[in-house]
């Protein structure tokens, strides 16, 4: 299942842009406001790439359904992003410590100049090999994607409109 998500930021340059979305301060911010535990693991920073490796545990809602379907087993992933400052597109996958060898999730994210700012383009697809069920789950993955990357924008578009 392929998803496509677009944001829009304002009044920032692709560079800033760029700068905020590698800023730990920043991501640590991010992770408390959207209760997503965030533990970095790697940042390699050369002048043309930034290798980037961050371990994440979200805090589930006890009565969601991916809380009902775990029950106590913690889900997390492992988020690695390979980024080409030159072109300000990178590479991600995720690799789940659940069902790895079932759930593949990669795409790609773009940062790209807009009329009064910046677009952050992400582009992936979710494949799910679960008997029955890939289809429901890759729609929930996806469901949390979106969900996830709209908070992300509305955090982001509140921290670029505080003076700091």
């Amino acid at each position: 299942m392929k998803v496509a998500i677009e944001h829009e930021f304002a009044g920032v340059t692709c560079a800033a842009f760029e700068e905020l979305f590698f800023d730990e301060t920043f991501n640590i911010a991010v992770g408390n406001a959207l209760r997503m535990g965030r533990r970095l693991l790697r940042l390699d920073r050369t002048p043309d790439r930034i290798i980037r490796y961050i371990c994440y545990e979200p805090n589930q809602d006890p009565n969601s359904p991916a809380k009902q379907a775990f029950g106590t087993s913690r889900a997390s992933f492992i988020e690695q992003l390979d980024y080409d400052r030159r072109t300000r597109r990178g590479s991600w996958i995720t690799i789940p410590n659940l069902f790895a060898d079932r759930v593949t999730n990669a795409g790609t994210i773009e940062f790209a100049a807009a009329s009064n700012g910046v677009r952050r383009i992400v582009r992936g697809e979710v494949r799910v090999s679960l008997f029955g069920f890939g289809r429901i789950v890759e729609r929930m993955i996806v469901a949390e994607i979106e969900k996830s990357y709209a908070s992300t924008a509305a955090f982001t578009t509140e921290w670029l409109a505080t003076p700091r």
